[in-house]
């Protein structure tokens, strides 16, 4: 092995959701016998873009227009930001390996408030950060002083994976903190479509200099296999990570994909927030009826679940519901939060129906 740098050494993979297709291959079934569950993604009925795709693979000879401005102005349209705020991303997780590689130097001390997504303290890791971990409850009761001290801070809204949506004040209250003693403030807004996104920061960003929101296309528009995403931030900052990200970093079919969902959504997000809510509430009342489960309240597309009262682990109830041909998200990978919590996407009202029925039949064995 040639050398590499110290901190990717010992790296282990993030933990993510999202495996269908290696479980089905290790226990040997196709893909289709599966439900998974472990994926938290718009469960709504997905708006049709072949056309879209037909009329776009025109441009596969051509080179994307790494300006990207159509993308950015539909962007800036969708957010509430301007044009000049917007650096484009293939998906969210190369946004944050984007701010990571720009903003810090080896030793620098980042607080990541846990429990929550896996990816913030990975990409960090990658560019010799440490990471101070906080609780994310403590955010909750307005008590930064954890933060101080720190270059950055990650806040996710809704947090991944407990579903917890901060109003936009208290997440200006947590600006305000930061900017005051130097810290900059990454809002990870990857799911407020599904919740609200009426608690949306994004128009804010050239108030705050200190302020970056990162947003998804992947999970409001269910299209994982596109790859699409953008942060939102100050217009000089955003020229910088501008020239600093991948050059043609999305595909054309990719950004005309995202231009036709973001300009053509705004209805279509209404219905999926509504039937979201409608399944989701049907699902955790019928899931807490169920002797050993506890499921928590959520605004979003997915929530915990509490299996301690089975007397299993989460590795062990995940591994009994896998034989009933359903996959759910462990969550012993996220910090600070045990081993006890399963989390569960919202999904149809008949693939939720099998899923309840397998619960029963895991909890009750």
């Amino acid at each position: 092995m040639f050398k590499v740098r110290k901190e990717l050494q010992g790296l282990a993979p993030c933990a993510h959701g999202g495996k269908l297709q290696e479980i089905a291959e290790q226990n040997g079934f196709s893909e289709s016998e599966f439900l998974d569950f472990s994926v938290n993604i718009n469960p709504y009925q997905p708006m049709d873009v072949r056309d879209v795709i037909a009329k776009a693979y025109g441009s596969v000879s051509r080179y994307p227009d790494n300006r990207y401005e159509r993308f950015k102005r539909s962007a800036a349209k969708f957010t509430g930001a301007r044009m000049e705020n917007i650096v484009p991303g293939n998906g969210s997780t190369e946004i944050i390996r984007l701010l990571a590689e720009s903003i810090l130097e080896r030793g620098d001390l980042i607080a990541i408030p846990c429990p929550t997504f896996g990816e913030y303290e990975q990409q960090c890791r990658l560019f010799g950060a440490n990471i101070r971990y906080v609780r994310y409850s403590d955010l909750i009761k307005k008590e930064y002083w954890h933060l101080n001290g720190c270059v950055a801070t990650f806040l996710c809204n809704p947090n991944n994976p407990d579903g917890v949506l901060l109003p936009a004040e208290d997440v200006l209250s947590i600006a305000d903190h930061c900017k005051k003693n130097g810290i900059i403030l990454v809002v990870d807004e990857a799911f407020i479509d599904l919740a609200d996104p009426g608690q949306s920061v994004a128009k804010y960003v050239e108030k705050y200099d200190n302020l970056f929101v990162m947003r998804s296309l992947t999970k409001c528009f269910a299209i994982p296999g596109f790859r699409l995403g953008f942060g939102i931030t100050n217009a000089e900052t955003a020229g910088i990570l501008n020239v600093a990200r991948v050059t043609w970093n999305l595909s054309s079919i990719a950004s005309e994909v995202g231009i036709y969902y973001m300009e053509n959504s705004h209805a279509y997000l209404d219905v999926s927030r509504s039937y979201i809510t409608r399944e989701r509430d049907w699902l955790m009342k019928n899931i807490s009826a169920i002797e050993g489960l506890n499921a928590y309240p959520s605004t979003v597309n997915y929530f915990l679940v509490d299996v301690s009262g089975t007397g299993m682990n989460c590795p062990e109830f995940a591994s009994r519901i896998l034989k009933e041909k359903i996959i759910v998200r462990e969550c012993n990978s996220f910090r600070m939060l045990g081993e006890s919590f399963i989390r569960l996407a919202v999904r149809t009202r008949e693939e939720n129906d099998r899923l309840v029925q397998a619960l029963k039949n895991v909890a009750g064995a």
